[in-house]
Order: structure tokens, then sequence, then C-alpha cells
């Protein structure tokens, strides 16, 4: 049984949505790992579970989700796991209080003492980019304006893809933003309950792009919760330098590089951006390309205090 050190008391559900870099993944949780929290990790069914499971099943602090989706790019398929999981966590423990989605790609850039502290706040960490159509018009559009068929089997029927239109969501407005989020218990609860209420709501996205970049984000924004959203276009004093910053809740998503495929993998040359950011996490991360970054930043992390040890 390893010691373990009792953070604040601020107990967090992690949901893992993951589908590579298993060895990756395992240096994820080993450093998030504290006796507050609990791991649920949805594997892509395309791929093989057991590497996954390889050095992380004998913690009691983690969960596999027994009930996998093939996850596409761009696919409602995403955004369904995510729904998924947040269901089971808020099933899972009454206690949690708070929801944070991370991806195989992900690192902290803050300590567990840190991020437990950003986690006790009301605020909910998420990044709102724009309203789509029909209340306006810009790139992100072609994300509702048409169907998309991104999980289908066919790749004739996947190709199809755009070419129809369809009508708007007339029920409430549409926004889009960052994939990834950290919500408190009550805010969890409220887009829970609002997706068993609204069936129609969540059919709309089956065929949308990127719904996990906007589901749950318009279910936010047009709620009670909006006003504690932590970056939201519509509330920064200048937009030219909102687009420019790389803060997307609570990640540190580096979309302005040039030169390079988007979102930027992160090395030791992005450093300096990591320390000054306020994020508590940080993608993308290659296992190969970032070795020296995850590297530096265990070693960094360790500094700032005991290990955190979840049970065993």
């Amino acid at each position: 049984m390893r010691s373990v050190h009792r953070l604040d008391n601020m107990p967090i559900a992690y949901l893992l949505l993951v589908h590579n870099q298993p060895k990756h993944v395992a240096r994820l949780i080993n450093q998030l790992d504290t006796e507050q929290c609990h791991f649920f990790i949805h594997v892509d069914a395309k791929v093989d579970e057991a590497a996954f499971r390889e050095g992380i099943d004998q913690r009691r602090n983690v969960t596999f989700l027994k009930n996998r989706i093939r996850v596409n790019w761009g696919g409602f398929s995403q955004a369904q796991a995510m729904c998924r999981m947040l269901a089971e966590a808020a099933r899972f423990d009454s206690s949690f209080t708070r929801f944070s989605l991370l991806s195989g790609a992900d690192f902290p850039i803050k300590s567990n003492r840190e991020i437990a502290r950003a986690f006790e706040s009301d605020r909910e960490f998420m990044r709102v980019d724009r309203v789509l159509w029909p209340e306006e018009s810009n790139s992100h559009d072609k994300n509702v304006r048409s169907y998309w068929f991104m999980d289908a089997r066919w790749t004739r029927v996947k190709n199809m893809s755009g070419r129809f239109k369809r009508s708007p969501y007339k029920s409430m407005k549409l926004y889009h933003g960052a994939g990834w989020w950290a919500l408190s218990r009550d805010c969890a609860n409220y887009v829970l309950n609002f997706l068993s209420s609204n069936p129609q709501y969540y059919s709309y996205f089956k065929y949308a792009l990127c719904a996990d970049e906007i589901l749950f984000i318009s279910i936010l924004k047009n709620s009670p919760f909006s006003s504690k959203i932590t970056h939201d276009f519509e509330k920064a004093a200048s937009r030219e330098e909102y687009f420019r910053s790389n803060d997307h809740g609570s990640h540190y998503i580096d979309w302005n590089a040039r030169d390079t495929t988007l979102p930027k993998v992160l090395g030791m040359e992005d450093v300096d951006s990591l320390l000054k950011s306020n994020c508590l996490f940080a993608r993308k991360f290659d296992e190969q390309r970032s070795a020296d970054l995850v590297k530096f930043l265990e070693e960094r992390l360790r500094a700032d205090g005991p290990k955190q040890g979840g049970a065993t």
C-alpha cells in the first residue's frame, strides 16, 4: 500500500476519452492520482482495451466503461461517449464535486493541489468561441447547416457528408467552442437533466459535424450557468486578444501556431508558454515528440509537493 497525502477535500471525477498512447495515459493517471479522485475511462471500441488496462487495473479508483462506442473523428460518437461517461460518473458517487473531461493526449501543467484549489470555485471551465447559424454566419456554420454522416460504416455514405442542407435548430441558439471542459456537480446535473428532458436536442446532433464542440456549450450558454463560464467570446474585452489566446477553459491548446498541423503537438519549445498559462492541463502531447516535455513536467510537478498517491 502506498502512502497517501490528503489534498483539499475536492472529490474529482476525471473522464478520459482515449484511443491510443496507452503508456502516456498511464503516466497521466499516475500524475493526477490522489485519494480524492476517480478515473472513468472510455476506450474507443475500435481498439484493444487490454493495453490501457495494463498497470492501471489494480487501482481501486479506476473504472473502465463497459458499453464502449466506436468513436470517429467529427462524428456524434464522440459526444455520445462524453455523455455516457458523465452519466456513469454522476451515478457512481454523489460526492463528486467536479467532472473534468480529458483526452489521452493531455497532461497537467499545474500540481494536484492547484487543480483542487481551482476546482473549488463555482466557475465552469469551458471556452465559447462563436454563435452558429442561423443567428450568425461564420466558418463553423457548416457543422449544423448540412447533414454529416461521420459515423457511417460505409465510405460511400460518409462521403455524402455536407451535401444535403438541413433545417436549423429553432428551440435555442447554438454555440461552438472547445470540446474539453470541467463542470461543477450542479452544472453536470443540469446538463444531464436537460439531455434527458430534451431528446429532440440530443437527436439533432446525430448528424452534426463535431457535435462534441457544440452540444455541451450550447446547453450552458442557454442556462443559469452561462455567467460562470471561464472563457466566453461575448464577455471578452478584446475579441482580437481573446482569439490569440491559447487558453481553452481548463486546457492550454495551441491553435495559433504556424507551419504545423493544428492543434500543435507540444514540445520543450513550449515550456515558457505553459508555465505562464493559468490553465490546469495542456494538450496535445505525443508519446515520442513530447517525451522530454512530459518528463520535465513530471519532475516539476513532483517538486511542488509530496507525491499524491491514490489508493491501490
